[in-house]
């Protein structure tokens, strides 16, 4: 067992307040606490019982003690204000973040270069997929728009209604992607249909034959663990270089901005735009919009155009074989009526021998 994880196992407050959360973000937070209880010699119940300016203090004293890794301290004082925000719905009492004694400048990084990739992209990274899982979870993520962390909570149960439809229906709720949490977001729907879900049925039949629904959808195939969001980012980025992109500029999130750059050019309204991305509709609008009317929300959504785009090539071919398929079709028609007027022809020339015999 790992430092953090056994200071998370002998503190019941700090298991309390991490359960549930992403696995970077429990390892990062229980270490900056861990490190913070070490080194101001008290336990973190202790803290917590503390008076909520002494407590401030105490947080900014080790803070200030971190002054030249500006980065950790920024984590750390996110660290500190969460944990202590859960007892009696307290918060430390800082001075604003943009100025005043509480206050340290963390410089921000260069913001990298993203590509965003168009449908045709996607589908070249989609067919980098090494296995039938990898391609999955790719078409999941970019048909769905959801963000990586639902690939790491989903259970068979999850979309086990949709193994004998045309159309996987799939409610996203705070269990499922964490972000929502901290949105006020209770759920929102995404669907899948078309080639991602005859790829999904398929990975399903392969991999799930004992049809446990508490099984991880998405698995390792040594521990049946489920997939990790750094797993993905790694099926991503190969895929992406195999494709022949920059890998370097590409990510998980990318895949949520490719959906996106769908959703925004469907001729649907806005409100359903945010719906499908997880976003809270703003002002009086979430009142008026009918998040409950599945099968509304299934027609927007069909109307987003997720389908391969057919090469202008094959597009001709495909058009020059249903031209030579109609023009014989003409043909072969013609020849059956002319072979009906001559059968006509024969049978009156029958009927008129017969009546002269």
């Amino acid at each position: 067992m790992k430092d953090y994880q056994k200071f998370i196992e002998e503190n019941e407050d700090v298991k309390a307040w991490l359960k549930g959360r992403p696995l970077n973000t429990t390892r990062m937070f229980a270490r900056r606490v861990k490190d913070f209880c070490k080194q101001m010699c008290i336990s973190p119940s202790e803290w917590r019982s503390l008076d909520k300016f002494k407590a401030r203090d105490l947080a900014w004293k080790y803070i200030q003690s971190k002054s030249e890794m500006p980065a950790v301290a920024h984590v750390s004082l996110a660290a500190l204000k969460s944990f202590y925000r859960n007892k009696d719905g307290e918060v430390l009492p800082f001075d604003s973040s943009r100025g005043g004694k509480h206050f340290m400048h963390v410089p921000l990084k260069k913001a990298a270069e993203e590509h965003i990739p168009n449908k045709t992209e996607m589908y070249q990274i989609i067919d980098m997929a090494a296995n039938l899982r990898d391609k999955s979870i790719l078409l999941f993520l970019f048909q769905t728009g959801c963000r990586v962390n639902v690939i790491q909570h989903l259970k068979l149960k999850h979309i086990m209604e949709g193994l004998d439809k045309d159309v996987f229906t799939l409610k996203i709720t705070p269990d499922l992607d964490n972000k929502l949490r901290n949105r006020n977001i209770s759920f929102y729907y995404s669907f899948l249909n078309g080639e991602a879900a005859e790829t999904l049925k398929r990975y399903v039949a392969l991999a799930h034959k004992r049809m446990n629904p508490e099984a991880n959808l998405f698995y390792t195939q040594k521990s049946h663990a489920a997939i990790s969001q750094a797993y993905v980012w790694c099926i991503v980025k190969n895929c992406a270089k195999k494709a022949g992109l920059n890998e370097k500029t590409l990510w998980t999130h990318s895949l949520r901005k490719a959906f996106r750059k769908i959703v925004r050019a469907a001729d649907i309204d806005d409100d359903s735009k945010e719906f499908f991305m997880g976003h809270v509709i703003r002002g009086s609008r979430e009142a008026y919009f009918d998040k409950h009317d599945v099968e509304t929300l299934l027609s927007e959504y069909r109307k987003c155009n997720f389908m391969r785009e057919v090469p202008k090539s094959e597009f001709e071919k495909l058009r020059e074989q249903l031209t030579n398929e109609r023009t014989q079709r003409a043909l072969d028609q013609d020849r059956i009526n002319s072979l009906e007027s001559e059968l006509q022809t024969i049978k009156q020339q029958l009927t008129k021998l017969l009546e002269k015999t």
